[in-house]
């Protein structure tokens, strides 16, 4: 995993200092010593289990003025293709465009999680309630689409054992992910996107899972006008489950996923 960040002059003071202050080398070097934390941490044998799913996605970020505008994101999950459901996520939000490469976000997401795959982490449905910031950095390297998004997630889970919101379980996660929309041709609407995001998680809640998944995604997408994008891909998951098994096991899920993406930036704002 690499970080592509460079020194930009349409960025704001803060963010001058913030690019120069920060060191990739260690933020990597951090990001590898927390894996081996991990892996020494957690003296346990493996169990790989493997799933099929599908995820469609909406991802609208809408303009309502020249500054603010509407995150609007809903994930429909299924599990063993679209015969079971896997989750149901729905992340509202709003952002301010410090400029046209730099997005800052700040939002809600409701999560409800259901029992899946042949080892389970939770005995029946439950919800999650969460609070999340993010920063998104645009940039254009030739006629490649580089995006930058680090977002801080706050999650607050209910009783995956009863599938109420209660005894109350908190954790702090850390996710980046790197991606490049690749062009097909100069002028064809055509692309590749590839991206990986890596998730971290961390808190006095967090025992098993320090590292607690990555994505790693390809796929086909499609410049549907100047507003809206669809993408059509693979995704796969490694998911290392929050808690152990009876044995003392933990479970290391490997989901393979048909990855349906639409993305939309049409603006609400009136125009002039």
């Amino acid at each position: 995993m690499f970080i592509y960040i460079r020194r930009a002059r349409f960025a704001p003071g803060f963010l001058k200092f913030m690019y120069k202050k920060i060191n990739t080398r260690v933020f990597a070097a951090t990001i590898a010593f927390l894996l081996v934390v991990n892996y020494s941490k957690a003296q346990t044998t493996r169990i790989n289990t493997d799933n099929f799913n599908a995820w469609v996605v909406y991802n609208g970020q809408h303009l309502l003025t020249d500054k603010f505008g509407l995150h609007a994101e809903v994930q429909v999950r299924r599990n063993n293709g679209f015969s079971g459901w896997q989750q149901l996520l729905l992340r509202p939000g709003v952002f301010y465009k410090i400029n046209k490469n730099v997005l800052a976000t700040a939002g809600y997401a409701y999560v409800e999680t259901h029992p899946y795959g042949e080892i389970p982490s939770a005995k029946t449905t439950f919800p999650e309630h969460r609070v999340w910031e993010q920063f998104q950095l645009t940039q254009q390297t030739g006629t490649v689409d580089i995006i930058n998004r680090l977002r801080l997630e706050q999650r607050f889970f209910g009783d995956a054992s009863v599938g109420t919101f209660t005894n109350l379980r908190y954790e702090n996660r850390l996710r980046y992910m790197l991606k490049a929309n690749i062009p097909l041709g100069k002028t064809a609407p055509f692309y590749l996107p590839l991206y990986d995001e890596v998730f971290i998680a961390f808190g006095k809640n967090v025992k098993y899972n320090t590292f607690d998944q990555n994505r790693l995604g390809l796929g086909f997408g499609y410049n549907a006008g100047k507003t809206t994008k669809i993408e059509l891909g693979y995704l796969y998951q490694y998911v290392q489950q929050r808690n152990l098994t009876a044995t003392y096991s933990q479970v290391v899920e490997n989901n393979h996923t048909l990855a349906i993406n639409v993305f939309s930036s049409l603006p609400f704002k009136k125009s002039r």
